[in-house]
């Protein structure tokens, strides 16, 4: 995947992000925008469930027996960048 801001890194790095604004809740030093909502917190991981889960159907369609199509596939979905990909020898 070409897009860094549409990897699986990314997806983890906002996942962090809103852990971190949950807890400025509770910090009184906090800005407005270090903070994340419950109910913005839940709407984060309710899409994050969806990407992760539509990762998990593109992994499950790789097939094991063509290495050469998995990866292809495996660095399309974002998993490894193409650079990995031919370091290991895929």
């Amino acid at each position: 995947m070409s897009n860094k801001n549409l990897s699986l890194d990314a997806l983890k790095a906002h996942l962090f992000e809103t852990l971190e604004g949950i807890k400025n809740l509770s910090d009184p030093d906090a800005s407005e925008n270090e903070k994340t909502s419950i109910d913005q917190a839940k709407s984060i991981t309710d899409v994050a469930g969806k990407i992760i889960d539509v990762y998990k159907l593109q992994l499950e369609g790789i097939s094991l027996d063509n290495v050469n199509s998995s990866a292809k596939i495996v660095s399309a979905v974002g998993l490894v960048d193409d650079d990995t990909v031919k370091q290991i020898g895929m």
